[in-house]
């Protein structure tokens, strides 16, 4: 039994899918084994009993028969007469209602409760669902439910129930949902793939940023097919260091998934950048969460130098050259390292001793760009003198940007700045930003900084005045389609403050988005970039025939591809400046046909062939 169709028969909810198993299990169990049958049941159970979609369910088990009829009929009485439209039934009201006042017991902002009634009441804006739901609160205060209280003068609802200790408890276990157990379903539009009975749209984010045109399933596909599993000595042996987590509920999660598999669900953000899902065990995470995670397909490392340039790397070497990293390890005493990430550096030597008894290993190295806006900005500038300093082009030498800005502007001042200040100011100018680099420097420092960057960097300076000089204040979005029909959608998003004035309850002050015409430029240069690094990933992901997943410009993998992955990203990029992607993307976004940036060199790509540390 297929996957989707598996989907199709439960997605509507339990009893559906009780009777699909008695219908189906036969079929499911000879088809796919004992092993699908499990995990596809295992992943069911899952997402309805952690899904945060059960609240209201379980909040309305919980008062069925509790509700003092006073109470209920105040409030049904008022929704049915504010109801006139009968978009939503007025029990689905109630019941949200009760759901949004009771849950979690705390005094909550009058303005949150009230917009969230709205919508719940069809109300597509935010303005009138607010004013909607501020209309029922008042015509319900008097039900006992609730009641108005001040906290630092702002106006809040108070519950005067509380649920009972199985119903918290029950709440309790609702959560982000965790890795799947199963296959996640292909996505083949942008609103059913992904989760058995949890529903989410493939792009991320608020309803702003959320289309019906084409995106690019193969690549997240096949993300989604890569099996993971959590390394049991990182979890027996080192300390979780991720103290913003629950520890209660991450260990949960941890004894939920130990000694099995599990698959990540992935989506997109607006700009075609890929996440993989899941708040406790995620590729997004810090280095705990990352040397938790191992391949579930293992395999014997063969290529024992790139293992060791993983150790090098972890252990803060990785502005060497290849060969000096490969050195250095093969020198080293391994029990004396000191390492810059040691929970890392220590799973990377369990993975040496793994390979040097010929085991195989799910252990994954990574490789990040050295610089990779400012590479993306290079390529699409073709200037050399760019892309040299972010290890675009020559073979023998291995660039670290930032410290060239350091000693060029050091060079200058009679103050030295540093590494890691200069790193934060140079990542954020290139994306327009202008409260950063003031944060951090001086009047002097950032004078010079802005005058070494401009001979420093001509061509990604050129890119991010090109795109500024397109940004159409006009316009509601900027929307373009990337070369694999990605259609990257970007709307344009302003707060606005108010104030809701009631005879009654006085001055409440508002704050709402809104999507709107602006004249502030500075996204649109950091959303074009990104939205290439999106499209760089996806052709990644695509021309890899092995098990290679990413945090953007940071790609994972077995450390036997080491070299496939650097030839396959150098390719890429190459392909890129050869191409004339930054003026496609600029008339789409203007509309002028006519629009053509020259690029400096018109070689570039046969450089970038050669090249050796772009991903290093």
């Amino acid at each position: 039994m297929d996957n989707y169709l598996f989907y199709d028969c439960v997605h509507r909810g339990t009893s559906n899918y009780c009777s699909i198993i008695q219908a189906w299990g036969f079929f499911i169990v000879f088809t796919r084994g004992e092993r699908f049958m499990t995990s596809t049941i295992d992943q069911y159970a899952l997402e309805t009993t952690w899904s945060t979609r059960l609240t209201d369910d379980i909040i309305l088990e919980s008062i069925q028969g509790s509700i003092p009829k006073e109470m209920e009929s105040i409030i049904l009485g008022a929704i049915t007469n504010l109801n006139n439209h009968k978009y939503i039934e007025d029990k689905e009201i109630f019941i949200k209602l009760f759901s949004l006042i009771l849950k979690n017991n705390v005094n909550k902002p009058i303005q949150a409760i009230a917009t969230q009634i709205g919508f719940s009441a069809g109300m597509k804006d935010a303005p009138l669902a607010f004013e909607w739901g501020m209309f029922l609160l008042k015509e319900c205060k008097n039900s006992g439910l609730y009641t108005f209280n001040y906290i630092d003068n702002e106006l809040h609802v108070r519950p005067n129930f509380t649920l009972d200790i199985k119903t918290k408890q029950r709440l309790a276990k609702l959560q982000y949902l965790p890795p799947m157990k199963a296959n996640p379903i292909k996505w083949t539009n942008n609103e059913n793939g992904g989760w058995f009975w949890e529903s989410k749209h493939l792009i991320l984010g608020s309803k702003f940023n959320r289309h019906d045109e084409p995106l690019n399933y193969d690549a997240i596909n096949k993300l989604q097919s890569i099996a993971w599993e959590i390394d049991p000595d990182t979890y027996l042996f080192e300390q979780q260091t991720n103290h913003m987590v629950n520890k209660k509920q991450f260990l949960k999660v941890i004894n939920e998934y130990l000694g099995t598999h599990f698959y990540f669900v992935w989506r997109y953000d607006s700009r075609g950048r890929s996440y993989s899902s899941g708040y406790d065990i995620n590729l997004q995470s810090n280095e705990y969460g990352k040397s938790l995670l191992s391949l579930h397909n293992k395999e014997v490392i063969t290529e024992l130098p790139n293992l060791y340039i993983a150790i090098a790397n972890h252990a803060g070497k990785d502005k060497l050259t290849w060969d000096e990293r490969v050195d250095w390890v093969s020198k080293q005493d391994i029990s004396k390292i000191s390492w810059e990430e040691p929970i890392l550096g220590r799973k990377a030597i369990r993975a040496l001793k793994d390979t040097t008894e010929g085991k195989p290993t799910g252990y994954v190295m990574s490789l990040d760009a050295t610089s990779s806006g400012i590479q993306i900005m290079a390529v699409l500038s073709g200037c050399k003198k760019t892309a040299k300093l972010v290890n675009c082009i020559d073979s023998t030498t291995r660039y670290d940007l930032y410290t060239e800005i350091v000693e060029m502007m050091n060079q200058k001042l009679s103050k030295p700045v540093f590494r890691k200040i200069i790193k934060q100011v140079a990542m954020t100018h290139f994306y327009n930003s202008r409260a950063t680099p003031k944060a951090l420097l001086s009047t002097t420092e950032l004078k010079v900084f802005y005058e070494v960057m401009e001979g420093l960097l001509p061509g990604a300076e050129d890119v991010m005045n090109a795109v500024n000089n397109c940004w159409d204040s006009n316009a509601t979005y900027h929307s373009w389609i990337m070369p694999d029909g990605h259609t990257v959608y970007i709307p344009i998003i302003e707060g606005i403050n108010g104030v809701y004035t009631d005879s009654e309850l006085g001055d409440i002050p508002l704050r709402w988005y809104h999507q709107t015409k602006s004249d502030n430029f500075r996204s649109l240069c950091p959303n074009v970039i990104h939205s290439i690094d999106g499209y760089i990933a996806r052709e990644m992901i695509r021309r890899c025939d092995f098990q290679l997943s990413h945090v953007h410009d940071c790609f994972v993998f077995n450390p036997n591809y080491l070299q496939k992955v650097t030839k396959t990203y150098r390719e890429i990029m190459a392909e890129i400046a050869k191409s004339n992607l930054l003026n496609d993307i600029l008339k789409q976004i203007t509309g002028n046909s006519s629009l053509q940036i020259t690029k400096a060199s018109p070689d570039l790509d046969l450089a970038i062939l050669n090249s050796s540390y772009m991903l290093s």
